[in-house]
């Protein structure tokens, strides 16, 4: 009998030492989601539509809103990262994706974890700052990058915003939708904590 307990000891410790269960559920979730970002890209109308260096992709964004909220800020960096290179290397994305995706899904993730500090409940909105990120981050990225003509020429920074706010903000505004969706579903945030 004292050696079933020690053995029911031993195999609590082994537990407790091994990673904890929502860091694995984290990285499948974060997985699962860069398979479907690719998926959607190559379902995306605008996939192939290049303007001034940039592929509009609203379900980037779509996703960045979504795994800001659930799953966090690194791990949310991490899909966008992630999402962004099988784009590039696939021809389906340009090099904009990279800091349009990834500045879009840092402010989601940090807005999102100060929600969840001080008002929980309303977590989800955090959804609707993508856009900060994508737009006025990885916009004034993109135009420092390959400026059109001058880089000094105000109306190539202000066209880069406006291209990736077309992008973005459908994208964010989806995000929420489905955000809502997950919760009626009762699949929130707290399951990935």
């Amino acid at each position: 009998m004292i050696k079933m307990n020690e053995e029911v000891q031993y195999n609590d410790e082994k537990e407790k030492k091994s990673l904890p269960h929502s860091f694995i559920k984290k990285i499948a979730t974060s997985a699962i989601f860069m398979a479907v970002g690719l998926v959607l890209s190559y379902l995306n109308p605008f996939a192939y539509f290049e303007i001034f260096g940039t592929k509009i992709n609203p379900f980037a964004h779509f996703i960045n809103a979504i795994t800001g909220v659930l799953i966090g800020l690194i791990f949310s960096c991490v899909t966008a990262l992630g999402i962004a290179i099988l784009r590039y290397s696939l021809g389906i994305g340009s090099i904009h994706a990279f800091h349009g995706g990834i500045t879009g899904a840092f402010v989601v993730g940090i807005v999102s974890y100060l929600l969840r500090k001080k008002f929980p409940k309303y977590v989800e909105l955090a959804a609707f700052t993508e856009p900060l990120g994508t737009i006025f981050i990885g916009g004034t990225i993109a135009h420092l990058i390959t400026p059109i003509g001058n880089i000094f020429a105000i109306e190539s920074l202000f066209t880069f915003w406006a291209l990736f706010a077309l992008s973005c903000i459908p994208g964010c505004i989806m995000g929420y939708i489905i955000l809502i969706v997950l919760k009626k579903a009762k699949i929130t945030w707290e399951d990935f904590y």
